[in-house]
């Protein structure tokens, strides 16, 4: 066999096993600070296998300490959509029985351990109330990582740890949840940070 068959068979194993894994790793679309991975149309199996958890763990540190995150979570309450709920002056909203908040949109974090914070505070006819507050990953994979229902109290923060999986991260944007149930609550600020326990692992 001359050199260059040799190097022609090479080249075309080669394309051949990256044809196959992008196969198993549909619609990638990587870009600077943020990854994305689209599997609107595919089968559930079809996003669990090898090559799209690869995938997914290759692409997930492209949303470390992404600009577009770092903004939404210093200012995250002025990025909720309301649902019903009353917004308020400085970005804050009165959350009554059945009306809420959701958002960010498209907001992608690097997976890991953390802990979501929903701060209450007060004002003339809002003074406490019941609400229903989640942490969950949107889209046809998504699910529940957070959820606290009960009483909340003007200057009470509410923590919620949650846990984001590589596949979670890919496969669907966070997303911050809040639902009023019973009387009324002022929803005043809203971000999230590393779980402290996973960092004082990482720093050892």
């Amino acid at each position: 066999m001359s050199v260059h068959r040799l190097h022609a068979w090479v080249l075309c194993a080669l394309l051949a096993a990256g044809s196959v894994f992008y196969l198993f790793a549909p619609g990638v679309y990587a870009y600077f600070s943020e990854a994305g991975m689209s599997y609107g149309t595919v089968p559930k199996w079809f996003a669990t296998t090898p090559s799209a958890r690869i995938t997914a763990r290759v692409f997930d540190r492209y949303n470390a300490r992404a600009p577009r995150a770092s903004r939404f979570n210093s200012q995250l309450s002025c990025f909720l959509s309301d649902d019903g709920a009353k917004r308020r002056p400085g970005c804050t909203h009165e959350l009554t029985a059945g009306r809420g908040v959701h958002g960010p949109t498209s907001l992608k974090i690097a997976s890991g351990a953390y802990v979501a914070h929903f701060d209450f505070a007060a004002s003339d006819g809002c003074a406490a109330g019941e609400a229903l507050l989640q942490v969950v990953t949107t889209g046809r994979f998504g699910r529940v990582l957070a959820e606290y229902s009960g009483p909340v109290s003007p200057g009470e923060r509410v923590e919620l740890p949650f846990h984001l999986k590589s596949m979670d991260a890919a496969l669907g944007a966070v997303e911050f949840r809040a639902t009023g149930i019973r009387g009324c609550a002022l929803l005043g600020f809203v971000d999230w940070m590393e779980s402290p326990a996973a960092a004082s692992r990482q720093a050892s």
